[in-house]
């Protein structure tokens, strides 16, 4: 009842009634029955019956009001306990805007004691807009009207409060407020970073290139811009309401489904799916899926990213590692892959299958001539006409460089040998490049498994060793692998071995073959010849061991020791009197068109000591083929002062157009055409022709291979007067040349 003024003013007012009613009920009772009993009431009587009714209701008052006190100290004290230790904050201001109370809290909260802020106005404290929410509460009476200010504390950090505030209206209409606050300073702290949180998220949806989607029971619910551009949808519109499974393709279902499953254990992993666009395009993609909540309820949120461009470049790096890039056939990785599986195939058949081993001949002359441009272009031409030659029948795989080799998956040797045939007359076509007529031809060589070997590496050796065999032949024809051909190829192995220690161990020497006037028979140059003394075997012909230095890189470093040796052994035989007009050194393509030729040709001359004018350079027509270039180099050693001479003129293929332009002093018939004399009617005419052009270019004309008296004579009724060969003496050591050279004549 205390605790609702309103109910406590009627419980009074009946409690009033009452009293009145059972007071007069008990005056008049009383008097009633003394009247109707007594004749004469006393005094005293009447007295008596007053006090009783006091005393009766004066106890009754009594216990009242005691009950009444005790409920409210209770209550006070109750209140009070709960008010002194709240964490909130309480005020209580009167009509005046004074403080009249502020709860404990106020030190913890603010840092100052309650009594330093009692009797404070609410300006003090409260900003105006704080002032009229309290005023507002006031006219709404006990409404509570939330209420928020900033107040600082102790330490002069601002802190926010907020709570309600209450006007409570006594009978007099004068009202005091409370205000009951607390410190929400870390959760509004907390609260916009949780809104900035939020709105970074969301835009972070949003704007990201990479789609978000989220979709309940596979109904998608939710997706951003990036996943409407991803499937070329115009708006989400599109995409909202659709199954998931919708986009993926077809083939994927199944996983994606398996996924799913997954996923509601909790399992989330980045998987790879096709999607299909809108328009039926397949792209690729990474997915990631996890339960969310959306909206209250569960839900799967997937993130996509387009991974189609990753998967271009995985398989452009797959074409790179497993395809050659300037022919786009397969290259030597794949081969040694397919060979592979062919061996662990076959063996488990029982079949066969052939390995062929293609290597084009004077491809690297035709490099080294007309540019590597030149050749790049003709081995895209090579590979298509080989591709074209194999179809279906086989495989084909660029080994490296000139080199391709064909897995030919066939019981039949003649089919193999067929198709060998097929690829030489296919690669014996013209090839035009650059409007440049171009002839090549192919050497291949053939091993079968299982006879010519068990595994790839014995198979693609054995090939090879065949194919060597197939230039020794003669180049342009194929030959099956033989065990005898291995011991060829291991004499090459241990020439080669042999060959790059000769010079360091000294086993090379030069000698000399004599250039003499036919018509005085004097001596008039000597020629230069390597010869190769092995430890083991030997003299090696030079026309074994010189291809093979220039197969192998060595024959810089074997002409560059020639040349100097021959300069330096003529400056002796200078110094020593000796009549001598010139040294003749045979310069290897290859030398040739080295990018330091020259300047290695002048630092041997100035290192010798020797006049550059006793220096004849010998090179061979296809030094020539590539015009320009051989123009130019044979320009600048000429400018030094030494001479050139064409050696085998008329086997080789240069125009003639362009060899009058060059600076050559001397030209040399070949031995081919000089063993024609007195053989061959057709020979004979061709050695004419030659002398007749020379003369008439106004070359020095030389014979080499002079082996008979009637050669002589045929040469100088032709007006040949030069010539060289074991007619008028062999190739003979510096010593015994030496001999010669101080008779001045060949006997």
């Amino acid at each position: 009842m205390w605790k609702d003024w309103g109910v406590a003013k009627k419980a009074a007012l009946h409690f009033v009634i009452l009293y009145i009613t059972i007071s007069s009920l008990w005056v008049s009772l009383s008097d009633y029955i003394f009247t109707r009993n007594l004749s004469y009431i006393p005094e005293w009587m009447n007295t008596s019956k007053g006090l009783v009714f006091i005393i009766l209701s004066g106890f009754v008052f009594y216990n009242l009001l005691k009950k009444m006190i005790k409920d409210i100290i209770k209550d006070e004290r109750y209140y009070r306990l709960i008010v002194e230790n709240a964490s909130d904050l309480i005020l209580v201001i009167d009509r005046k805007g004074k403080l009249e109370y502020i709860s404990p809290s106020f030190q913890s909260i603010v840092g100052y004691h309650p009594q330093d802020y009692i009797g404070k106005t609410v300006k003090e404290i409260f900003s105006q807009e704080e002032i009229t929410k309290l005023r507002y509460s006031y006219i709404q009476k006990n409404q509570n009207v939330p209420i928020k200010f900033k107040i600082k504390n102790k330490s002069g950090r601002t802190i926010l409060l907020a709570g309600k505030g209450v006007s409570i209206a006594d009978e007099k209409d004068t009202g005091r407020y409370i205000v009951i606050v607390q410190d929400i300073t870390e959760r509004d702290r907390a609260e916009r970073d949780l809104l900035e949180s939020e709105e970074r998220y969301r835009k972070l949806v949003e704007f990201s290139p990479e789609t978000t989607l989220i979709h309940i029971n596979r109904e998608i619910i939710y997706v951003n811009q990036a996943g409407v551009e991803l499937i070329g949808a115009h708006n989400s519109e599109q995409v909202i309401g659709r199954d998931v499974l919708d986009f993926i393709y077809p083939e994927d279902i199944n996983q994606a489904i398996e996924k799913m499953k997954q996923v509601r254990k909790g399992i989330s992993e980045i998987s790879e799916y096709r999607i299909l666009k809108l328009d039926g395009t397949v792209i690729f993609t990474d997915i990631m899926a996890f339960i969310t909540t959306y909206e209250g309820e569960e839900a799967v949120q997937v993130i996509i990213r387009d991974i189609s461009k990753r998967k271009k470049a995985e398989e452009q790096v797959e074409l790179l590692a497993y395809y050659d890039s300037l022919t786009g056939i397969a290259n030597r990785n794949l081969l040694y892959e397919h060979l592979s599986e062919a061996v662990t195939r076959n063996e488990k058949r029982g079949q066969t299958f052939a390995v062929m081993f293609l290597d084009l001949d004077r491809f690297k002359m035709i490099n080294d001539t007309y540019g590597h441009s030149f050749g790049d272009l003709l081995l895209q031409k090579v590979s298509t006409r080989l591709t074209n030659s194999i179809g279906e029948e086989g495989k084909i795989f660029r080994y490296g460089g000139d080199e391709f080799i064909i897995v030919l998956e066939t019981d039949k040797r003649s089919k193999v040998s067929e198709t060998a045939e097929k690829i030489i007359f296919m690669l014996a076509s013209p090839f035009v490049i650059k409007d440049r007529q171009m002839f090549i031809s192919t050497s291949i060589g053939i091993s079968i498994y299982p006879k010519d070997g068990e595994n790839v590496e014995a198979l693609i050796q054995n090939s090879d060793i065949a194919m060597y065999n197939a230039k020794e032949n003669g180049k342009n024809n194929y030959q099956y692998y033989t065990s005898s051909l291995n011991l060829s190829h291991r004499w090459r192995m241990e020439l080669e071995t042999g060959l790059r220690n000769a010079i360091t161990n000294n086993e090379l020497s030069l000698h000399y073959q004599p250039q003499v006037d036919l018509v005085s028979n004097q001596i008039i140059g000597l020629e230069a010849l390597i010869r190769w003394k092995h430890p083991d075997y030997g003299f090696i012909s030079p026309a074994e061991f010189i291809p093979l230095a220039e197969e192998t890189g060595l024959i810089f470093s074997i002409g560059k020791w020639v040349l100097k040796t021959a300069c330096t052994q003529c400056k002796q035989w200078i110094d020593m009197g000796l009549p001598i007009d010139s040294v003749a050194v045979n310069v290897s393509p290859l030398q040739f068109r080295e990018k330091n030729f020259v300047a290695s040709v002048n630092q041997i001359l100035e290192e010798s000591d020797l006049p550059p004018k006793y220096l004849e350079l010998e090179i061979t027509e296809s030094v020539t083929s590539n015009v320009d270039q051989a123009l130019s180099i044979m320009k600048e050693i000429k400018e030094i002062g030494v001479n050139f001479a064409i050696d085998d003129f008329g086997t080789g293929y240069s125009s003639l157009n362009y060899l009058r332009h060059f600076p050559i002093h001397k030209l040399k018939i070949d031995k081919s055409f000089i063993d024609e004399i007195n053989q061959n009617k057709d020979g004979e005419e061709i050695v004419k022709t030659i002398i007749e052009l020379g003369n008439r270019l106004r070359f020095q004309v030389i014979a080499e291979g002079v082996e008979h008296e009637q050669q002589m004579s045929f040469l100088k009724e032709n007006n040949c007067f030069l010539a060289q060969g074991y007619f008028f003496s062999k190739p003979l050591p510096a010593e015994e040349i030496k001999v010669l050279l101080r008779k001045k004549i060949v006997e």
